[in-house]
């Protein structure tokens, strides 16, 4: 059985290059994997649209699995999918941004054909410096990150998965924002294997860079915490990993990233609600005393807990950015960063004062006085047995 008639699953399972050297209806030739995520595989492709031109185009494939489309209204809600990423692709004309060229359905793939960047990922360039980037770097790559986030925005796009991994740089080091999956295009996600439309998206994106208000439960399934300034938050994140060289926030268990098990999903959104939520971040000037002050206000201000005191707009943090790369101080109070008091957690705490006073009164009224009476008995036994 060929590559292209075995049903996978799960992306996971798909070997390789598995699809290296097939022909998409005679418009595209898929050459050789270059990437892959939970979600879909990218395929450097072969325009083969114009086999009289001298020039060899490229174009990258994103490939995922088609769910399980089987109604009639299945049908129709994919139609309005792919009405809405060809929307999106005719507007966006950022050259920050990679431009996606087309969508289509192959065996039981769907396939978005993208611009192809030849160059590397921001992840990989962060690999190779050991997670940490210079200050020229730092000042430069965001700035121009931002520039290409406000330009997403400006299309009334939440991106929802801003991560080193989805920021590409050409061997002219400019930057290309990419992964426009059909999850991250807001209204439409996968649930329980089919296609929803709604405007609450079903879960956050990369758990490490996901800010606070996509951790929140409602119960309106078309409340929607997501706004740019969710992707403001995660643009934050990665400035700390890439002044700081750590993680901000360090899952040890690597089942969490990847739950195989209800208890383990369990686990993980507890570990991500009191990481993301609750916990103190440290200053990144406490893990690299030589960060600039100035930087280091801008990174904090980006991850605000409290929207109001995040930065409203991407075009804000790369101003700011190109500032302190002039050598210009930037307007910014520090604050506190008060941990984010959901409904949950505040059941959560309410529950554990409970608890406390319960083990107080417990302690009190039934250990305490067992205790002194099983003393006051072994001093009596004591005293009978030396008499």
């Amino acid at each position: 059985m060929s590559e292209i008639n075995k049903k996978y699953s799960r992306i996971t399972d798909v070997p390789k290059d598995a699809f290296a050297n097939q022909r998409i209806n005679n418009n595209y030739l898929l050459i050789n994997e270059i990437g892959r995520g939970t979600f879909g595989l990218v395929y450097k492709a072969k325009d083969l649209s114009n086999p009289l031109s001298a020039k060899e185009n490229f174009f990258a494939i994103k490939m995922m699995i088609v769910p399980n489309v089987k109604s009639e209204n299945d049908k129709l809600r994919e139609q309005e999918m792919r009405d809405e990423i060809k929307k999106y692709s005719t507007q966006i004309f950022n050259p920050r941004v990679v431009k996606i060229q087309d969508y289509l359905q192959w065996e039981n793939y769907l396939l978005i054909v993208m611009e192809y960047v030849d160059g590397q990922s921001l992840q990989k360039m962060l690999w190779e410096k050991d997670g940490m980037l210079t200050f020229e770097e730092i000042i430069y790559y965001f700035s121009e990150i931002a520039y290409g986030l406000q330009g997403v925005h400006d299309m009334n796009m939440v991106h929802r998965d801003i991560k080193p991994g989805n920021i590409l740089l050409t061997k002219e080091r400019q930057i290309k924002i990419t992964d426009f999956g059909i999850s991250h295009v807001k209204g439409l996600v996968y649930d329980g294997g089919n296609i929803q439309k709604t405007k609450k998206p079903s879960s956050p994106g990369t758990p490490r860079y996901a800010s606070p208000e996509e951790y929140i439960k409602s119960g309106s399934a078309s409340d929607d915490k997501n706004s740019f300034q969710s992707d403001i938050y995660s643009l934050g994140v990665m400035l700390y990993e890439a002044t700081t060289g750590s993680e901000i926030i360090k899952i040890n268990n690597p089942k969490l990233f990847r739950p195989t098990e209800d208890a383990d999903r369990k686990k993980r959104e507890a570990f991500l609600l009191d990481q993301t939520l609750v916990a103190e971040f440290l200053a990144p000037s406490l893990l690299n005393p030589t960060i600039n002050k100035d930087l280091e206000l801008i990174i904090m201000k980006c991850l605000e807990r409290n929207l109001a005191n995040r930065y409203r707009t991407a075009n804000e943090v790369a101003e700011d950015l190109k500032k302190v790369g002039r050598g210009e101080k930037v307007n910014i109070k520090k604050t506190k960063n008060e941990p984010y008091k959901t409904e949950s957690i505040k059941k959560l705490e309410n529950d554990n004062k409970k608890f406390e006073k319960f083990n107080k009164k417990f302690i009190n009224k039934i250990v305490v006085p067992v205790i002194i009476g099983i003393f006051v008995i072994a001093i009596l036994l004591l005293f009978v047995l030396l008499w």
